[in-house]
């Protein structure tokens, strides 16, 4: 995807008034593609587009798409905020 089309689809969703749905996540996440999921995950975590239902599988399901895309300290406070245990880091 290209930045631009990744830009988009941000922008789309940070016009909301809700929260995402777990199949608005889906398909936001498959539309980004795995390399792009943790930032569009930390973009909507930012604007609060995260509900805490559906935030836990959010984070696991990026963070096993592409750990490396966010520095450790963005993802320690991911998944604190999800209430989910730190993996060991990527390669460990």
């Amino acid at each position: 995807m290209s930045q631009g089309l990744y830009e988009v689809t941000v922008n789309a969703l940070l016009d909301r008034d809700r929260p995402l749905t777990p199949a608005e996540w889906d398909a936001a996440a498959a539309r980004v593609g795995p390399a792009r999921t943790p930032q569009l995950l930390a973009e909507l975590d930012d604007a609060g587009l995260l509900g805490t239902d559906l935030l836990p599988a959010a984070v696991a399901a990026a963070w096993a798409e592409s750990p490396q895309r966010l520095p450790a300290d963005r993802w320690a406070e991911l998944f604190d905020d999800a209430g989910l245990e730190r993996p060991a880091a990527p390669g460990h």
